[in-house]
C-alpha cells in the first residue's frame, strides 16, 4: 500500500513540477516579448535634427526639399502641405520628443503607452488638419508582447470638434468619440500614422465616413470576427442580428461597404497593421514610427 502510495505522490510531484516548469517558461516568453514590445513602443530618428528656417522661407519646395520635411516633421506632401509653414518646427519638436514613457491600461492585459513631457504632464503631439475619411493607427497598445495596435476612422473634421468611429475594448459597442475620447487619444500616445485612400475624391471620402457613422455604431466588440462569423458583417452570408466587430475590423467594415479592400493581405483577422500597409493608403503624417521602415 506504501509503495502504490508512494508511485502515486512521485507521479503527482512530477505532474505538479512540470506544470510549474511549463508555467515558468511561459511567463518568461510573456516577459520577454513584453520587453520586446516596449523597445518598439516608440521610434525617435537617429539622425540629427537641422534648422528649418531657410527651408520654410523658399517659395516653393522640391522634392527634395519635401523629403528633408518628412524626415524632420513626419509629415508627408499632402500633409506638408495642409500645415502652415511656420508650424513645421512644432511637427519637428515633437518627431524627435523622446519623453518619458508610461502605460495605460486601456484593458486589463492591454497597456496603451502614452508620453509624459517634462514637467509630468501628457504629451499631445500636433497632428496635420483631419478629413472626413482618414484613417488613425497606433501600435501603441500591445497585450504579452504583440503590438495589437488600434485604429479608427475620422467621421467628423470640423475643427475642435473632430470625432472618431471606434470599436475600443471588450464588453463595449462601437461608438462616435469626441475630442478628448478621439484623436488627443491618439495624439498622446507613442506613435501614431494619419491615412487617406489614395487618388479618391474628398466628397466621397466623406461620404464613406457618414455612411459609416449611420450604419456602424452600437455594434457588439469580438476578437473572432473573420473566424467564428463572416468577416464582412454587412454581406450576405452575415445574420444582422449577430454583428460583432474589433476596432480595426469597424474600420475595415467601413471601406469594404464602399468597395474598398483595406486588409493587406486578405486574411480572415485584419489588424491595424495589416491596414497601415494596405496599398490603397497613402501616408499624411508619421509620428513615433521608423520614417523609412514605417510599421
Amino acid at each position: 500500500m506504501r509503495t502504490r502510495l508512494g508511485k502515486f505522490f512521485a507521479v503527482l510531484l512530477g505532474i505538479l513540477t512540470g506544470i510549474v516548469g511549463l508555467v515558468s517558461l511561459i511567463s518568461a516568453g510573456l516577459l520577454i516579448a513584453d520587453g520586446a514590445a516596449e523597445r518598439t513602443a516608440r521610434v525617435v530618428p537617429s539622425y540629427a535634427k537641422i534648422d528649418l528656417e531657410e527651408l520654410i522661407a523658399k517659395e516653393e519646395w522640391t522634392d527634395e526639399d519635401y523629403d528633408t520635411v518628412y524626415r524632420q516633421t513626419g509629415l508627408k506632401r499632402s500633409g506638408a502641405d495642409s500645415v502652415p509653414r511656420e508650424m513645421l518646427p512644432l511637427f519637428q519638436e515633437a518627431f524627435f520628443f523622446e519623453g518619458e514613457r508610461r502605460h495605460d491600461p486601456a484593458a486589463s492585459t492591454t497597456p496603451h503607452d502614452y508620453l509624459i513631457d517634462e514637467e509630468g504632464y501628457e504629451f499631445l503631439a500636433p497632428i496635420v488638419p483631419l478629413e472626413e475619411g482618414d484613417v488613425l493607427v497606433t501600435s501603441s497598445c500591445h497585450t504579452y508582447g504583440w503590438r495589437n495596435g488600434h485604429a479608427a476612422l475620422v467621421v467628423d473634421a470640423e475643427p475642435g470638434l473632430e470625432k472618431l468611429l471606434q470599436s475600443i475594448t471588450l464588453g463595449e459597442e462601437s461608438v462616435v468619440s469626441s475630442r478628448r475620447g478621439g484623436y488627443e487619444w491618439f495624439q498622446s500616445a507613442t506613435n501614431f500614422m494619419v491615412l487617406r485612400l489614395k487618388d479618391v475624391p474628398k466628397e466621397e471620402r466623406a461620404a464613406l465616413a457618414e455612411d459609416a457613422a449611420r450604419r456602424l455604431v452600437g455594434i457588439p466588440y469580438s476578437v473572432f470576427v473573420g473566424f467564428f462569423s463572416p468577416k464582412d458583417q454587412f454581406g450576405k452570408d452575415c445574420d444582422n442580428s449577430e454583428r460583432k466587430t474589433h476596432c480595426s475590423h469597424l474600420v475595415w467594415q467601413a471601406f469594404c461597404n464602399a468597395g474598398y479592400d483595406i486588409d493587406c493581405n486578405g486574411g480572415p483577422l485584419v489588424t491595424a497593421h495589416d491596414i497601415a500597409r494596405s496599398p490603397l493608403f497613402e501616408v499624411v503624417q508619421v509620428y513615433g514610427f521608423d520614417p523609412d521602415k514605417l510599421w
